[in-house]
């Protein structure tokens, strides 16, 4: 192997990217180091002649044979480890990949192909995959993976991996906040969403929250777009950074149109070629942005943003921005705006001419949204509390329809209704909500709700045992109202027989004696009437009765 000492590189362009200027607050930067060691996975033949070009930093080769039991191993003359293995497993990153042979038996163990070629770390550092099917066949596969199979593809993918030797470093780009996750609760599954988008499988369910591994995580930030919370958000910029910076910018052009794009497609969106009053806008991903960032632009200065993409119609984040783009949509129709406020410019609409000619074609020039003040709300980085602002600041320019606006399934506004008729308020839904939209009576048995908290997980419908639950996704234009704390269901209080204490409801109460009436341990007066009593005066009355107390056992296991 080369000895030379690494160089410190990185996989991302200058900090810079937003106009020039620096992107805010700092974010956390990730680190990975190699040293160039690398793992070929194809034919003997044509792995060894790939590997010429990458022996200098150490060469293993595995071609897979799913016809021959067992590992064979062998060294070339130039001292290459070749592996014969009927199975592999692959997972990892750039200096991490960890290549399994699985186990074929019961007595054989799996085998780690690192370990056994003595790698220090115990991991490969790159991988040139020349396999007919990736052994990583996400979307977007990590840093240090590639996969070729066509002359040029090898020889580009190569002269890529030879680079890939010493530190790099690449940003944290997003934050997790583990205490509003809707995910799970109590064993119940919630949202998914981040999970569905992420394109490099980065993100996995852990008990009632997620993880993200960020090594993994390549900035697409389609997880922060989708998320219904703000749990999940971008931190390269951060959201009120990215705001700010786009409204700034369009007020210093006088512009009223924003064409984001990404470093991958500066060149065809050169200002220079647009029309007047639109703004040309470099960002990390445009993935990355949502509704609250289209929003809040469209409340001032903006009448239209275009999202200019080149992501093929099956990509999770297009389907995510679709998602968002709808919830817009119907958002600002009930606000009488009838008009695409958010236009995607994809691979048929990819260079300046075409791009000038689909704005023209476009009429934004005559958008309601022009003749709107500009609002000056302060940004953060609440996620919903953001969107709010922006509704806030168009509903009290814009005439509303009605007072609310339904919206599509799933939408993360919305209201629970309660069948106060099969509703016990047994609070299982309170205890799985995680966006504290419902909430108990306290001292009193009751079932309250909050519909500017509710993001339409699902939650609290999965958790209700009696199923009275039901969701209504739709949006309240009150933002007062919206926050208002509404009784969804209350019941005078069910005393205790003997000591008066209250302890539950009447309604809880009848659902528990119906329920248990036909068990062996209820089927005396005595024994149903003890469920009338709290818990002090349900077990005194139980010994007072007999002093040997209560026989547990079950009739068939006399």
């Amino acid at each position: 192997m080369n000895n030379q000492e690494p160089q410190t590189v990185s996989f991302v362009r200058d900090a810079k990217n937003f106009s020039g200027q620096s992107l805010g607050e700092a974010t956390t930067q990730i680190q990975y180091e190699s040293q160039g060691h690398a793992l070929i996975i194809g034919t003997s033949a044509e792995a060894l002649k790939a590997a010429k070009a990458l022996v200098q930093n150490g060469v293993t080769v595995v071609e897979i044979d799913p016809a021959i039991d067992g590992t064979h191993k062998q060294l070339t003359d130039d001292g290459i480890a070749v592996f014969t293995v009927p199975a592999l497993i692959l997972h990892g990153y750039l200096g991490a990949f960890k290549a399994t042979v699985p186990s074929t038996s019961a007595t054989e163990q799996a085998y780690d192909l690192a370990v056994s070629v003595y790698l220090q770390s115990g991991c490969f550092d790159v991988v040139l995959d020349l396999s007919e099917q990736s052994l990583m066949p996400m979307l977007l596969p990590p840093f240090g993976y590639k996969h070729a199979s066509s002359v040029e593809q090898i020889q580009h993918a190569i002269l890529e991996l030879q680079d890939m030797k010493g530190e790099f470093e690449k940003p944290r780009y997003f934050d997790y906040n583990a205490s509003i996750c809707a995910h799970s609760r109590s064993e119940l599954s919630g949202c998914t969403a981040c999970i569905d988008v992420c394109s490099t499988n980065a993100i996995v369910s852990v008990g009632e929250g997620v993880q993200v591994d960020p090594f993994l995580c390549q900035g697409c930030g389609s997880c922060a777009t989708t998320c219904p919370t703000g749990a999940m958000s971008y931190s390269y910029p951060r959201p009120s950074n990215a705001i700010d910076r786009v409204r700034t910018a369009l007020v210093e052009n006088a512009a009223s149109v924003v064409l984001l794009h990404s470093e991958a497609h500066e060149a065809d969106a050169n200002a220079s070629s647009l029309p007047d009053g639109v703004l040309a806008f470099q960002v990390e991903e445009v993935t990355a942005f949502g509704a609250d960032f289209w929003l809040s632009l469209l409340a001032g200065p903006a009448c239209r943003v275009v999202l200019m993409h080149d992501m093929i119609p099956t990509d999770p984040g297009l389907q995510a921005l679709k998602t968002q783009i709808e919830l817009v949509d119907h958002l600002l129709a009930g606000l009488g705006v009838d008009e695409h406020t958010v236009v995607l410019a994809g691979t048929d609409c990819l260079n300046a001419t075409d791009i000038a000619s689909a704005l023209h074609t476009d009429n934004w020039s005559a958008s309601v949204l022009k003749s709107l003040k500009p609002a000056s709300y302060a940004t953060h980085n609440d996620k919903r509390q953001t969107i709010r602002l922006a509704l806030d600041a168009l509903s009290e320019q814009l005439t509303a329809i009605d007072t609310k606006v339904l919206l599509p399934a799933q939408a993360p506004f919305g209201q629970v209704v309660v069948n106060s008729d099969n509703c016990t308020l047994c609070m299982a839904c309170v205890s799985t909500c995680p966006a504290k939209a419902l909430l108990d009576g306290q001292d009193t048995p009751a079932l309250r709700f909050v519909e500017a908290n509710c993001v339409q997980c699902g939650l609290c419908e999965q958790a209700c045992p009696e199923s009275a639950i039901s969701l209504n996704s739709r949006y309240v234009w009150n933002s007062i109202e919206a926050r208002k704390i509404e009784t969804l269901n209350e019941e005078e209080p069910f005393n205790c027989l003997v000591c008066h204490t209250p302890f539950s409801t009447r309604s809880m109460l009848e659902t528990m004696t119906a329920k248990l009436s036909g068990h062996w341990m209820f089927k005396d007066e005595k024994a149903l009437r003890r469920l009338k009593m709290c818990g002090d005066c349900r077990v005194r009355d139980m010994f007072e009765d007999d002093q040997a107390g209560i026989d547990v056992r079950s009739p068939s296991d006399v």
